[in-house]
């Protein structure tokens, strides 16, 4: 898990991608981004929100890891002992007012949530839940082998569905845009490449990579980045980058997801 604060550099972010200059993201090629299939579950005074999907394959000669053409997996990747017929949710706190001491999502009890960290994903029986937070909640429509994220904010509560990741021989990366007015994208670090892009207050996109050793910064519209650098990608796993106002400044955290079986 790491935090990234504001980085103030000027970068040419409209070159194209011949002109790349790391051989980690020489060849990498990203679709745009696209709605995911299902949707994606809003408070009333969030405004809308979409969850796109880029799908992307890096074909770096001698950086690729394990065995090219290793076969698609069913089934979770997050963790072993994770059940197959439930559904999966994770909450990330981004309230001004700090620890979250309890949240509700149906029976389910999510205990201690700090300000700036999202939890494990738990596994929820696939059926409507009632997401609980003080006065404030939202209906859930949980189905199976399906993930979702909760942003617990100042204004409200609003959930994302997750695209799930099933690669084994793929990372996941998914990036959250929390409430920068400016789009973001997640770029290679030269600004050369989009990997995730661009993204408006409120959205989420995500992408699937091999995982090779790229420096990534998330450059915003304003001309502002914040540098993530290397976040470690590894075969099977799922990141997750949300990105923040932090007093006026753009932030960034990356944590890598898990699932916790009780």
């Amino acid at each position: 898990m790491r935090n990234y604060s504001l980085q103030n550099k000027e970068r040419n972010v409209l070159q194209q991608y011949g002109q790349t200059r790391s051989p980690a993201v020489r060849e990498l090629y990203c679709a745009q981004p696209r709605k995911s299939g299902g949707e994606v579950i809003r408070p009333a005074q969030s405004g809308a929100t979409r969850v796109g999907i880029c799908i992307v394959f890096s074909l770096v000669v001698g950086l690729m890891l394990g065995i090219a053409g290793a076969s698609a997996q069913s089934g979770s990747l997050y963790g072993a002992g994770a059940p197959e017929d439930a559904a999966y949710v994770r909450v990330f706190n981004h309230r001004s007012d700090g620890t979250v001491s309890r949240l509700w999502v149906g029976a389910t009890e999510f205990r201690n949530l700090t300000t700036g960290v999202s939890s494990a994903y738990r596994p929820v029986t696939p059926e409507i839940h009632m997401v609980y937070l003080n006065d404030l909640f939202e209906e859930l429509i949980a189905r199976e082998g399906v993930y979702y994220t909760v942003i617990l904010q100042d204004e409200g509560l609003l959930i994302h569905e997750d695209p799930t990741h099933r690669r084994a021989d793929l990372a996941q990366i998914l990036v959250y845009n929390l409430d920068i007015a400016e789009p973001l994208a997640l770029r290679s670090a030269d600004g050369t490449t989009t990997v995730v892009g661009e993204l408006r207050s409120g959205e989420s996109g995500a992408v699937a990579v091999n995982p090779v050793a790229v420096e990534l910064t998330v450059f915003l519209g304003n001309g502002q980045s914040v540098e993530l650098g290397d976040i470690g990608l590894e075969r099977g796993q799922s990141f997750a980058v949300f990105v923040m106002d932090d007093n006026g400044r753009p932030a960034a955290r990356v944590d890598r997801a898990e699932i916790l079986v009780e």
